[in-house]
């Protein structure tokens, strides 16, 4: 069993310390999820706009296959709405084969070919009803997610959430 809120406490503390950037702690907590979930990449990004024309641009991820931290400025218009719509209404997106998904046909281009992503398992975070984040863990291959990695990773984003409610000067990790 992964205990996300005392991993995320820590990280908070040591950020509030001066310990840590925010950059480096979010980090560590991609880093962290990558290992839990055995993916390729972890991906934190903060979500825009009005339906139709949001945008995801990323916080910070960590690539597993390379072992280093990946701080491109990379951000993706909404292409659809499909992606969004499933994710925002279910609190979670998951493809096992995202080249054969019909749902991601729209990006398949752009950012799935581009970026090699054959599986993708997304969680949104919310704060009083409104998505403002999203946790991405992706994989080079189709594979099969299984529920524990499921739930890992809304636990891990509800643990974001909570985190951002639970700070008073309304700053959060990521």
């Amino acid at each position: 069993m992964h205990d996300f809120h005392r991993f995320m406490r820590d990280m908070t503390h040591e950020a509030d310390a001066g310990r840590l950037s925010k950059q480096d702690a979010a980090t560590r907590v991609a880093k962290y999820m990558q290992g839990v979930l055995r993916c390729a990449h972890v991906t934190f990004w903060y979500v825009s706009g009005e339906p139709g024309q949001r945008t995801m641009r990323q916080v910070v991820a960590y690539d597993g296959l390379r072992g280093v931290a990946a701080h491109p400025d990379l951000a993706f218009p909404e292409a659809g709405g499909r992606y969004f719509n499933t994710l925002l209404q279910t609190g979670c997106f998951i493809s096992g084969d995202t080249f054969t998904d019909p749902r991601l046909e729209p990006v398949r281009e752009t950012m799935l070919v581009r970026f090699n992503i054959h599986a993708l398992l997304s969680a949104a975070f919310n704060t009083n009803g409104q998505t403002w984040g999203i946790l991405t863990c992706t994989d080079n291959v189709p594979r099969k997610w299984t529920v524990a990695e499921i739930s890992a990773l809304r636990q891990c984003a509800s643990e974001l959430a909570s985190q951002r409610l639970r700070r008073k000067d309304g700053e959060q990790l990521l």
